[in-house]
């Protein structure tokens, strides 16, 4: 410190923690700022694996706003990694509370379930074998989780899940809420308690094609609004998104497309244009049907964004016209989604150049439109026309409080 030369690359990750809390004493405003960048640029697997130090470390330090920033992200982004890392059983019950109150977890109830219990057991110092516990052991067991067993949402488990995974644990929650469960799991009839109504907990959008920030703008559309900037910490979902059928998977045929996506509700649509950053879509808030007709509806529209949304590229969208409401969906059997009339419709193998086109017509804006020009001459072949590296279409299922 007092040549001011410090082998950064010969320290445990432990140890620049430790000079960062020095520096902070220290006032050594310089130090902390190179320290913080260090850590994120050659330590991120370490500080993912070491989450719950992490956590526990920056927020005690008010200017360790980088590594702060870091943590959150984390939370938000990727919260399955919390529970992957190798100190997760040091995470402070509050951390832990925060975390398992949230409902944008990609993660199965049960599965959550059990990496509480292991948390409890570490904190418990009992051993693994439940069959060896004490009285005492359960009691020591259930005064650690108690605070936290309300987070689990043991109503959106499956019966067996409960048989196999909670049933041996009986003894650590409340005796009401054990038989609530069983009359509800393993009996017919039974309406929730307004304690027990919780949002199901949100899966995530399982694409290739864009990522969880694009959904959630995409929810936001959903519900009416007309915000286009991509959120940098989605929040919780009042949607699922569950795939319904994938191109490069599945193929690309509108008899694949209607046969996959027929009489299942409202879905999105995405398209990743073939040799462009870009993805277009739409949203239909009807049911294909192969009805060879058009679709009334005020409530569809179609969108447009890059999906590098890290660059913060604003989204596009355009609503459909009020006075061409009658023509918002083209159901045709021999089309895949088809959306207006010709503002963006998807033919037959639309993998190929020029099964698919672009126009203005019924929506406020124009696919075509939405592209600099330079990026839409480059993969343009015939009057807005074009094919797809890929699509994916996703059944958009409205999330309720309790999955009865």
């Amino acid at each position: 410190m007092y040549t001011g030369s410090i082998p950064m690359d010969q320290q445990k990750g432990e140890d620049l923690l430790k000079l960062l809390i020095a520096s902070d004493e220290l006032l050594l405003s310089e130090l902390q700022e190179f320290i913080q960048e260090y850590l994120l640029t050659n330590k991120s697997s370490w500080l993912h694996q070491n989450f719950a130090l992490v956590h526990r470390t920056v927020f005690q330090i008010d200017s360790s706003k980088d590594l702060q920033e870091f943590c959150l992200i984390t939370i938000c982004e990727d919260p399955q990694s919390i529970f992957k890392a190798k100190d997760f059983t040091s995470l402070e019950e509050e951390t832990l509370i925060s975390l398992l109150n949230r409902s944008d977890l990609e993660m199965e109830e049960v599965v959550i379930w059990d990496h509480l219990l292991e948390w409890g057991i570490a904190n418990a110092n009992l051993t693994i074998d439940i069959n060896k516990w004490s009285n005492d052991d359960f009691n020591a067991l259930r005064e650690i989780l108690d605070p936290i067993i309300p987070t689990i949402r043991f109503f959106q488990m499956k019966p067996s899940e409960i048989y196999n995974k909670v049933r041996p644990f009986k003894k650590i929650l409340h005796k009401e809420l054990y038989e609530d469960l069983k009359r509800y799991h393993f009996q017919t009839g039974m309406q929730l308690k307004p304690e027990y109504l919780q949002t199901p907990r949100y899966k995530g959008i399982k694409s290739t094609i864009i990522e969880k920030p694009h959904s959630a703008l995409i929810a936001h559309w959903i519900d009416g609004g007309d915000n286009i900037s991509l959120p940098s910490y989605p929040g919780e979902l009042q949607y699922e998104f569950k795939l319904l059928v994938r191109g490069s998977r599945d193929g690309f045929s509108a008899a694949t497309f209607h046969d996959r996506c027929d009489n299942q509700g409202p879905t999105v649509t995405l398209l990743k244009v073939n040799n462009s950053k870009h993805v277009i879509g739409g949203y239909n808030p009807l049911s294909w049907g192969s009805t060879n007709s058009w679709r009334y509806t005020r409530d569809s529209f179609i969108f447009q964004f890059n999906v590098d949304y890290k660059k913060k590229m604003v989204a596009k969208l355009g609503r459909v016209i009020p006075a061409c409401s009658q023509y918002a969906i083209s159901d045709s059997q021999y089309n895949g989604p088809c959306f207006g009339d010709g503002d963006l419709w998807i033919t037959d193998d639309f993998n190929l150049a020029g099964s698919c086109s672009c126009n203005k017509e019924s929506y406020e804006q124009s696919v075509g439109d939405m592209f600099h020009r330079e990026s839409w001459d480059s993969w343009n072949g015939k009057n807005g026309t074009f094919a797809v590296d890929d699509y994916e279409v996703f059944q958009v299922i409205k999330l309720r409080l309790s999955d009865q």
